[in-house]
C-alpha cells in the first residue's frame, strides 16, 4: 500500500502509450474501489474500453475528456465531490491529459495551480495521466513541474521538481499597484484609464477594459462584505496587459457561457463580454481569489 499523499492530492502518473495508460488507470481505480471510493474517469475511448471490460457495471463514472479543458478548477472539483454524496472517504478522479485541446502551456500551467487550489481540503483525489511519449515536450515538462505528487511504482511521491504557483505581483512586468477606494468610482476610472494609457491602450481598447476593471473592482468589495479597499495590479506580460483585483473571500466560479447564479457576479460576467480581446478569469489565491483580467492586442497572433 501506498504511503499516504500529501494534501491536496493533485497527483501525476507518467506513462508511455496507451496501454501503460490502461494499466496505470485500471490500478488507480481498483486501489480505490477497494477502499469504497467512488471513480470519475474522463479518459480517452480506448483506456476507457479497458476500464469498462475489467471493472464490474457501474463501478466507474465516465465523463467527457474536453470537459477537463472547459470547465474551470472550481467547477470540476465541486462536480466530482459530488460523487460522494454523505460517505466518508474520497473521491478518486482520473484524468488523461488531451493533450490536443489544451490551450498554450502558460494557461495550462495556471489552470494546474488553480486545481490544486481548488483541491484544497476537498475530499478528491485527482490523478493526471500524463503521456511522455505522445505529448509535446513542453506540456510533458509543465506536468512535471505543476503537480505536487507523483505516483511512482504504485508510491506517492512528493514532487521534488514543484514550481509554486505565481503569487501576487509576480506575474509580467509590474505597471502599477494600488488599493482603491469602490465607492469612489468616478477617481478609480481615471486611474485605470491614465495607467492603461501609460501602458500604450488607447481609444476603445483602453475604455472597455476599464469598464470590465470598474465592474471587477465593486465585485471584489461586494463579495467581501463591502470591503472599504481593494487591492489591484497592472502588469505587461508580453503585447498582453494584465490587471488582478484582490478579493479577500472565496469568489463562486464564472463560466463564460453560464449566467451566473450569484448576482453579485452578474455584472462582473457582463461586464467581460464587451470586447473578445478582454478575457477575465476567477483563481483561487489564499483564503481568497483574484480576479484577473487580461487584454491581449488584437493585432497580434
Amino acid at each position: 500500500m501506498s504511503r499516504p499523499a500529501a494534501a491536496p492530492v493533485h497527483r501525476c502518473a507518467f506513462h508511455a502509450g496507451t496501454a501503460e495508460a490502461a494499466a496505470l488507470a485500471l490500478t488507480l481505480a481498483r486501489r480505490a474501489l477497494a477502499a469504497g471510493w467512488p471513480v470519475v474517469a474522463h479518459v480517452d475511448d480506448d483506456v476507457r474500453r479497458v476500464l469498462a471490460a475489467a471493472l464490474p457495471g457501474p463501478a466507474v463514472t465516465f465523463a467527457p475528456q474536453r470537459r477537463v479543458t472547459e470547465a474551470t478548477p472550481a467547477e470540476l472539483v465541486a462536480d466530482w465531490a459530488r460523487h460522494l454524496g454523505r460517505a466518508a472517504g474520497r473521491v478518486s478522479v482520473l484524468s488523461q491529459q488531451p493533450f490536443a485541446l489544451l490551450p498554450d502551456v502558460a494557461r495550462w500551467r495556471a489552470t494546474e495551480h488553480a486545481t490544486t487550489a481548488a483541491l484544497a481540503a476537498r475530499p478528491v483525489e485527482l490523478t493526471c495521466l500524463v503521456d511522455i511519449a505522445a505529448g509535446p515536450p513542453a506540456h510533458v515538462a509543465m506536468a512535471s513541474a505543476t503537480h505536487p505528487v507523483l505516483w511512482c511504482d504504485g508510491t506517492d511521491l512528493p514532487n521534488p521538481g514543484l514550481e509554486p504557483a505565481a503569487r501576487w505581483g509576480d506575474a509580467g512586468t509590474p505597471l502599477a499597484e494600488r488599493t482603491l477606494d469602490p465607492r469612489a468610482a468616478a477617481r478609480n476610472r481615471s486611474w485605470w484609464s491614465s495607467v492603461l494609457a501609460d501602458a500604450g491602450l488607447v481609444g476603445s481598447r483602453r475604455d472597455e477594459l476599464v469598464l470590465v476593471l470598474h465592474e471587477a473592482v465593486g465585485t471584489a468589495a461586494e463579495v467581501a462584505g463591502g470591503a472599504a479597499g481593494v487591492g489591484v495590479r497592472v502588469a505587461r506580460e508580453g503585447a498582453a496587459v494584465t490587471c488582478e483585483v484582490a478579493v479577500p473571500a472565496p469568489c463562486p466560479a464564472l463560466a463564460p457561457s453560464v449566467v451566473p447564479d450569484d448576482r453579485r457576479l452578474l455584472l462582473l460576467w457582463l461586464a467581460e463580454k464587451v470586447s473578445p480581446a478582454v478575457s477575465l478569469t476567477l483563481v483561487p489565491a489564499g483564503d481568497g481569489c483574484r480576479i484577473v483580467v487580461r487584454a491581449e492586442d488584437p493585432d497580434v497572433g
